[in-house]
């Protein structure tokens, strides 16, 4: 009897250490690929692992015992929010976010983290682990990108649509080029802004059909706006895809020309006048040479045909 439970018990324990075995291996892979902190409840450094001092750029001697805040800077660190995340986590509440933080030399890291609490057998909180990957360069690339589209959004006009035309928002200088509320035209055609004629013709349907090709137009295009005025736009539709290589949207940027255009039409028309005036000027002035030419001529055979002193 004694044996049966002895080996039961022993089995318990194989048990056990083969659960531990695989956890451990689990937690060391993930430390392998990870940034890894443990601190104790109230944010004190226990550990780290070397991803995560090669990230911040400390040796574990560095910061052991040290408090969490040195990696944040002093306003988010006695600001409400942090006291906060402490509180959560002391109460076993795990966090995950994106959070800024700063390595040893005051630089600014970008981290995908989870604190996640760790609880003894009284379901105490014993340790908060964190598990982190370094998205420094991606929030730099997204910044610089959206700082791009903020600066381009400020200066153009900008409209997107769905694959088959449809609305789905415009910026403000759009909306002030057409003279529409976003409103009116989220969920409407692209067509509203063409004259019936061109949204009428087979070029039209061809125009969206390249689009969904993929192809890209940058032309100078003529449009309506809210009132039926003509509206010059120097635009280029930009078809977009998601990670798989779908069309999702196109991406319309245009720059209101109608100024220029209408500059231009004025030039052309005086420029066109004055070659007729010129044209009629240099008809007339070819004119009154050949009058002369022949008056010459006429003159010429006049003393011709008149007898000289000398002959009488």
């Amino acid at each position: 009897m004694f044996n049966l439970h002895h080996k039961a018990d022993l089995l318990e324990i194989e048990r056990f250490n083969c659960a531990l075995s695989e956890a451990n291996a689990k937690l060391a892979a993930i430390s392998r690929s990870m940034a890894m902190i443990e601190f104790s409840p109230d944010g004190i450094v226990l550990d780290a692992n070397e991803n995560f001092c090669q990230v911040m750029g400390y040796s574990a001697e560095d910061i052991r015992g040290k408090h969490h805040r040195i990696f944040c800077e002093e306003e988010f660190y006695r600001s409400e929010e942090y006291s906060k995340l402490w509180r959560d986590l002391g109460r076993g509440e795990p966090v995950s976010g994106t959070f800024l933080r700063l390595d040893k030399r005051g630089r600014e890291i970008w981290l995908e983290a989870s604190y996640m609490p760790v609880f003894d057998a009284d379901r105490q909180v014993r340790s908060v682990i964190k598990v982190a990957s370094d998205i420094s360069e991606r929030i730099h690339v997204e910044h610089e990108n959206q700082s791009l589209l903020n600066a381009i959004g400020r200066s153009m006009a900008i409209i997107e649509f769905s694959p088959d035309g449809r609305i789905i928002t415009a910026n403000d200088n759009f909306l002030k080029t057409m003279q529409y509320t976003l409103n009116e035209i989220v969920g409407q055609h692209h067509s509203m802004f063409c004259h019936r004629s061109e949204a009428e013709s087979p070029e039209y349907k061809q125009f969206w059909a390249s689009l969904n090709r993929g192809e890209f137009h940058s032309h100078r295009f003529e449009r309506e706006n809210k009132y039926g005025q003509t509206v010059f736009l120097e635009a280029s539709y930009n078809p977009l895809f998601d990670t798989k290589g779908r069309l999702y949207k196109v991406v319309k940027i245009a720059s209101d020309i109608t100024d220029q255009m209408t500059t231009l039409r004025s030039a052309a028309e005086s420029a066109h006048s004055t070659s007729v005036q010129n044209d009629a000027c240099a008809q007339k002035g070819s004119e009154v040479v050949q009058q002369t030419v022949e008056i010459i001529q006429q003159i010429s055979m006049t003393s011709m045909k008149r007898p000289t002193a000398s002959m009488r």
